[in-house]
């Protein structure tokens, strides 16, 4: 049974470790949480810091919720009608509860990452720890890689359980203004005990977007792309700017992603088996998946086992005879022998001969110039490039060949084809006021824009124990 916390308990659950046994230290430093004799030199705060990123695998966020369900909510992903499971029900059908489906997961485990990061920021800061001789930029690195993994969560978080930054529907949200006045999440800074009400959607972007410019600065160290680094925490924020609507400076940061000239788009001869290999060039943010970590979720019920070794979910047909003749894109959606559509995304990194053990891609190259093209077309502007060579950018390295025009609507086809399966499409269509059409499917999944599905509800267990909590209105 799935274990569930409110803000309160995850922050106890976090103080009691201050006075726990520092045993978790000999482990690997990617299991780990971090505790009061974690924080108490720097050699202690760069394992507690390591700790921070295995989390992020836990079955409620990368390692299975995070990757399958927005793309299940949305028009991507159907229910195989061959290897019916009964799993996903909730989720396709947007029938979700505040006791079920991925609301409960996602809250609790963002929130012991939160302040597990808090604890080594608010350590940092307070700048009492035995420094073993480290320098300014080794600390600072550290406190970005907190600051960083903080952010991420924040937004995550504020992505499933508040409506869009520009959102206007004063009978979903009050408060909604179309500058993020309606209710976020709780914007958590320390781990001290309290129950915390929900800022405002503005305020969360907010200490979001502080927390990455930060990061962006103090990172120095031009780590491998299983680390956070000033371009990831840059890449990030482009992402978080396109979210709020923001073009301008969404585009000037995927202009600084794309040149600072560390990545590559992947080739279309190699795109394929990009997918089971880990650290390629297109790579800018990804998870390292091992099974002897805590956080690794088997039993194939993470997106590789879902996909390819239960079946139980597949390509949604218009999504899939989408891709042009010649787009290499298709060959990661294969036609199967009971005439439905398998997802090769996540076929097992290689050397594993698991298709459980796959990297979840975080950021990659290819986002960064469809965002640049996005926030350029919307803002009829040009920096770094035009829309037109973005998105053809991405297009060659697809084996298609070049467009003579592009729009929005293309753009975003582009967008979904491109980054279909990795966790985006929902959160596309929220944050562009689009329905849930889904070809082919029956009418009652279909959700038209707004409607209180486009947000999940506040878990039931933080409802009761959070009396300065306040519910997503129809839940």
């Amino acid at each position: 049974m799935k274990k569930v916390y409110n803000i309160l308990g995850i922050i106890l659950s976090i103080a009691l470790l201050w006075s726990c046994s520092s045993d978790f230290i000999d482990k690997d430093p990617k299991t780990s949480i971090s505790n009061e004799k974690a924080l108490s030199t720097y050699d202690k705060l760069v394992l507690a810091t390591n700790g921070l990123y295995a989390p992020l695998l836990d079955r409620s966020l990368y390692g299975e919720s995070s990757i399958l369900a927005p793309d299940v909510m949305a028009d991507n992903v159907v229910l195989s009608s061959v290897k019916a499971s009964g799993r996903y029900i909730q989720e396709f059908n947007l029938t979700m509860g505040s006791n079920d489906g991925p609301s409960d997961g996602v809250y609790s485990m963002g929130y012991y990452i939160i302040c597990a990061a808090c604890n080594v920021i608010n350590a940092i800061e307070a700048n009492k720890f035995d420094r073993q001789g480290a320098t300014d930029a080794q600390v600072n690195q550290l406190l970005g890689e907190a600051l960083f993994i903080r952010a991420m969560v924040h937004f995550d978080l504020c992505r499933w359980f508040a409506y869009p930054y520009h959102f206007t529907d004063t009978k979903l949200a009050p408060g909604a203004d179309g500058a993020g006045g309606h209710p976020g999440i709780p914007v958590v800074l320390t781990t001290e005990i309290g129950k915390p009400a929900r800022s405002s959607v503005h305020k969360v972007y907010e200490q979001v977007i502080s927390d990455l410019k930060r990061a962006a600065d103090l990172m120095t160290e031009k780590k491998v792309c299983f680390w956070a680094s000033s371009e990831v925490a840059k890449a990030l924020l482009a992402r978080v700017y396109l979210y709020q609507g923001n073009n301008q400076d969404a585009a000037t940061m995927a202009t600084e992603v794309i040149g600072s000239h560390r990545y590559e788009l992947t080739p279309a001869a190699d795109f394929v088996k990009y997918w089971a290999l880990e650290g390629q060039k297109e790579t800018i943010f990804e998870l390292q998946s091992n099974k002897t970590d805590d956080y690794f979720y088997g039993g194939n019920n993470n997106p590789g086992g879902v996909y390819l070794y239960y079946g139980d979910l597949v390509a949604a047909n218009e999504l899939a005879t989408s891709y042009e003749e010649g787009d290499v894109r298709a060959k990661l959606v294969v036609l199967n022998k009971d005439g439905e559509y398998t997802v090769n995304k996540y076929p097992g990194r290689e050397g594993t001969g698991n298709v459980e053990i796959n990297n979840p891609h975080i950021l990659r190259l290819a986002e960064m110039y469809l965002i640049r093209a996005e926030a350029n077309q919307k803002n009829n502007s040009q920096i770094g490039d035009t829309p037109l060579n973005d998105v053809n950018a991405v297009r060659a390295k697809r084996g298609l060949s070049g467009l003579r025009v592009v729009d929005g609507s293309t753009i975003a086809s582009e967008r979904r084809k491109e980054l279909a399966f990795e966790g985006h499409r929902w959160f596309d269509l929220s944050r562009n006021g689009q329905g849930n059409v889904r070809p082919g499917c029956k009418a009652t999944p279909l959700v038209t824009w707004p409607d209180k599905r486009f947000v999940l509800p506040i878990p039931l267990y933080e409802m009761k124990n959070n009396g300065n909590m306040v519910q997503n209105i129809g839940y």
